[in-house]
């Protein structure tokens, strides 16, 4: 009875997303610990020492783990490890920003200040701003050349459904709040707005 190769393992999210977590909550613990050592009046540690080592224990599990589906990989035509490529490299600098983001507020800040009033470092701006840039410059050239035509349509159309959820609201906001009848204009929250609208019309064009 002759057996027939089985296909290779796609890799899943529940582990990458496990692994990320456990980086971002080492690297919480090394700031607590030093926020401890600081109030006891104790020796502290360089402050980079703990996202450096939760980042290199989080790379290292997330390598070990796409090694073991190395062959799902190779298996895979050249447009769609393009297609795969430029995903994980947008999740990658997407949650190294987020966990940096976390690690560079204070004790005792709240999620309501955190994407609100508070105060960022210069070297979290800095950073974050080269890693979006670069990592949304290079993930997007991958992206396009390795869609398909129904994918580019539903692209196309979420960014253009996006761009009129800031055009419609942006002016309107604006000429509210010269006239004191709203808040000043938040360009996260049109950002986020903007986000929302072209993630669901992406979502809807692309499984319909």
């Amino acid at each position: 009875m002759v057996t027939e190769p089985q296909e290779p393992r796609a890799p899943g999210f529940v582990w990458p997303t496990l692994i990320c977590f456990g980086a971002i909550m080492l690297a919480g613990a090394f700031a607590g610990y030093n926020a401890a050592a600081a109030e006891a009046g104790d020796a502290t540690l360089a402050p980079w020492i703990g996202p450096l080592i939760a980042a290199a224990l989080g790379i290292g599990g997330l390598f070990l783990y796409f090694r073991r589906h190395a062959g799902w990989f190779r298996a895979l035509s050249p447009r769609q490890r393009r297609y795969w490529t430029a995903l994980g490299l947008s999740a990658v600098v997407g949650g190294i920003i987020g966990g940096w983001l976390v690690l560079d507020q204070p004790t005792g800040r709240s999620a309501a200040d955190l994407f609100s009033s508070g105060v960022l470092s210069p070297g979290f701006a800095i950073g974050a701003s080269l890693l979006w840039v670069a990592g949304l410059a290079v993930g997007m050239v991958l992206y396009h050349r390795a869609i398909d035509d129904h994918e580019e349509r539903a692209w196309l159309w979420a960014g253009l459904a996006g761009w009129y959820a800031f055009v419609f609201p942006a002016p309107v906001w604006w000429v509210l709040h010269r006239a004191a009848l709203a808040p000043p204009v938040s360009v996260m929250a049109l950002f986020l707005l903007t986000m929302l609208v072209n993630a669901a019309v992406y979502l809807w064009f692309k499984f319909r």
